[in-house]
């Protein structure tokens, strides 16, 4: 017994050395690849125009590669035209006028050493959306794409004229009352307070990007610690950072202050996009209405125990160039498919010329359906 176990033991080591041999170091040239230029502009009627260019990174690159020496100019049908001025600050150029709906607008950018960059689209005309008579009706929704069941509740979305090419988005949407006109800050100064007393320079250096800057909530700050293992030293910034953010108040309901609800499609116009549940996408010839299935997480259980969050509910209706429908719909699902490693690569969808970005326009409108 105890010669074949040596047998097999002598055998077993001689196939691990064998193998072993076999593992060799192997040099994999990665070609140069040049770095295309990114275009980012979605535009619409309550906001001034905004633009911003950058560089792709290479899987190696970390830092973002803005472009602050190029001449962005903007032509209307009209006859209109001006230039964009930069910022300074991350690639942004700007102009103090608003896009008008219905018209078409034509982008033109010259970057040095690069071909001339050109794209077009326009704001689609305002046409009212109203939610008319909310009733909660709980019913139970199996989401196809991910097995999951959901209680929501019918809404029909009406608008005041039939659209003859409909290219809408629709989001549900949820505002805290209590925590949604807050807003929060890092001073320079508290970062370099956290800094003396032993806050890693890796940090110091990743909130030093956000400092003096107001923020919607504290943990936008507390969040850049997520991943350490010293959870003590973890414990201890966390509280500081809690500490040391400035709190104020503002006045208006700001876009960046709505949570996300869930929102289903409820109609042959309509669909949702892979794993997400907060976005319903539709194109359609004629549409005069929109049925869609609403829905928060906590709101029917919140209901059944008659305890209200203070929340409002809101419908987010936006309609969009075709171009700026496409470039969601396919930034969604790229983003999606990300967790599964058999599927094809997704691009996301761009209207530009000798660049890769979107320049597309868009009306949005939010609707206020109940407060609970």
């Amino acid at each position: 017994m105890n010669l074949s176990i040596l047998k097999y033991f002598l055998i077993s080591l001689s196939l691990l050395f064998a193998l072993s041999a076999c593992i060799k170091d192997m040099e994999i040239d990665i070609q140069d690849i040049n770095n295309e230029i990114v275009v980012s502009c979605l535009f619409n009627p309550n906001h001034n125009w905004e633009l911003s260019l950058a560089k792709t990174k290479t899987i190696n690159e970390n830092e973002d590669r803005y472009i602050e020496n190029a001449s962005v100019e903007i032509s209307s049908e009209s006859g209109e035209t001006f230039r964009l001025n930069y910022s300074g600050e991350m690639g942004k150029y700007m102009y103090n006028k608003r896009p008008v709906a219905g018209e078409t607008y034509h982008l033109k950018i010259n970057v040095p050493g690069h071909d001339v960059i050109t794209g077009q689209s326009m704001v689609p005309n305002f046409v009212q959306a109203s939610v008319p008579d909310v009733e909660i009706k709980w019913i139970k929704y199996l989401y196809p794409n991910n097995l999951l069941d959901y209680d929501v509740f019918p809404i029909t979305v009406r608008f005041k004229e039939t659209i003859k090419d409909a290219h809408f988005m629709f989001r549900a949407r949820t505002f805290d009352k209590l925590e949604g006109y807050k807003r929060y800050m890092l001073t320079s100064e508290s970062l370099a307070k956290l800094k003396a007393e032993g806050l890693p320079d890796f940090y110091v250096a990743k909130l030093g990007k956000m400092a003096d800057k107001w923020y919607l909530s504290k943990w936008d700050f507390t969040i850049v610690l997520y991943h350490e293992k010293d959870y003590e030293m973890k414990a201890y910034f966390y509280a500081r950072l809690q500490q040391e953010a400035k709190e104020k108040t503002v006045t208006e309901r700001e876009e960046i202050a709505f949570r996300p609800g869930i929102c289903f499609e409820n109609d042959t116009w309509l669909s949702n996009i892979s794993y997400d549940v907060h976005t319903v996408f539709g194109k359609g010839q004629n549409i005069d209405q929109a049925a869609l299935l609403y829905a928060e997480a906590n709101l029917k259980h919140h209901m059944e125990q008659g305890n209200p969050s203070n929340l409002e509910f809101w419908l987010e209706v936006t309609h969009g160039s075709e171009d700026y429908i496409d470039y969601y719909q396919s930034y969604i699902l790229q983003v999606s498919q990300r967790i599964n490693p058999y599927s094809e690569p997704v691009m996301v969808h761009s209207n530009i010329k000798n660049a890769i970005g979107i320049f597309a326009g868009y009306n949005r409108q939010m609707i206020h359906l109940f407060t609970y």
